[in-house]
């Protein structure tokens, strides 16, 4: 979708037009880009399915990882993370 409008310059730095060059779609422009990251902001519906790939062990790990940290609030709190 074009919409003709003046252009306009911004700066950046490298690091950040490097993660912003990973995000753009095959095609996509940066002004496409950008308005596709501002309309979604807040939004979890473009993010879902994004692990759906991911092998049971690495949900495993998570759970894992998961229950360490409960069980160290619980230590630090003295109530259980199910409270």
């Amino acid at each position: 979708m074009r919409i003709p409008v003046a252009s306009r310059r911004i700066v950046i730095t490298t690091d950040v037009y490097e993660m912003l060059r990973r995000q753009k779609l095959p095609g996509e422009s940066f002004s496409g880009l950008l308005r596709r990251l501002a309309a979604s902001k807040g939004k979890l519906s473009p993010h879902f399915g994004a692990l759906a790939d991911e092998p049971e062990e690495f949900f495993e790990a998570i759970k894992r990882v998961i229950a360490g940290v409960d069980r160290a609030s619980e230590d630090e709190t003295g109530k259980s993370a199910q409270e």
